[in-house]
């Protein structure tokens, strides 16, 4: 392989499998690729990338075999460079900091082991299932401003943001559910949204300041994912800090469910 190249793939190709061995970096210039991990032989997506993600780091990092299998799900231009070509920048220009990131990607590795098993015992939403989507308040902040009886989602995308204080210009689409917030707000203008992607419900972060909690897990232009699989039942949502009072929880019910109320 050489140290820096580009290529393309159609729809379905897979990049690289679970196990192969981690000889590569790459970075998505166009298209979009899956992200799936075998969990007692039953695969688990765990999201989906688009144009400016960068996958492949952490088996590079870490000198160890691929621990999940990319999938182009559409055709994908990909920006490769070889483990070679990465690693001679860190030992050139800084060893230590190749240290520092490998012991990181250790622990992000535990973390997202955990995650997985959680994703045994949870069931991804399909949208062709889905009868009813409801957005109630998860803390008594937000009940105060939509009630007791919260929103019916009953278009996709729906997103979440706040009103915009009078210096701020509008550079971003108004949010279909616009929340008051103080001038110091942890939730963004355009926080993140409730969407439908390749027949699933997902969560998006929409690069907001300080990211999205979905359960357990954290997404956002700073975190490894910036979207989470959205479940049947019940799935917490916070927007900002772990202090943010603004929490919500998102009911998704069966379409039988929604015909039995």
């Amino acid at each position: 392989m050489s140290e820096l190249g580009e290529v393309t793939y159609g729809a379905g190709h897979v990049i690289y499998k679970e196990g192969d061995p981690g000889n590569a970096v790459f970075i998505i210039t166009d298209g979009k690729v899956e992200v799936v991990r075998l969990i007692r032989d039953e695969p688990v997506r765990l999201t989906v990338l688009s144009a400016g993600a960068i996958f492949g780091e952490s088996g590079v990092i870490r000198n160890t075999a691929r621990s999940t299998t990319v999938r182009a799900i559409t055709p994908v231009t990909l920006m490769v460079i070889s483990k070679e070509a990465f690693d001679s920048v860190f030992k050139r220009e800084n060893p230590l900091a190749l240290k520092l990131l490998r012991a990181l990607s250790d622990r992000l590795a535990a973390v997202h082991s955990q995650l997985m098993t959680h994703h045994l015992y949870t069931e991804g939403a399909l949208q062709s299932e889905v009868g009813a989507i409801r957005l109630l308040a998860g803390s008594p902040e937000m009940q105060a401003q939509i009630g007791v009886e919260g929103v019916v989602i009953k278009t996709l995308p729906f997103h979440i943001g706040r009103h915009l204080r009078p210096e701020e210009k509008a550079t971003v689409r108004k949010a279909d559910l616009m929340v008051q917030a103080s001038a110091g707000a942890e939730i963004s203008p355009l926080h993140f949204s409730i969407e439908s992607e390749e027949g699933r419900l997902i969560v998006r972060d929409h690069a907001s300041h300080l990211g999205t909690k979905v359960n357990e897990q954290r997404i956002g232009h700073f975190e490894e994912f910036s979207t989470a699989d959205l479940l049947l039942g019940t799935t917490s949502l916070q927007a900002g800090g772990m202090d943010s009072p603004y929490r919500f929880e998102i009911i998704v019910e069966r379409a039988e469910q929604a015909e039995a109320g």
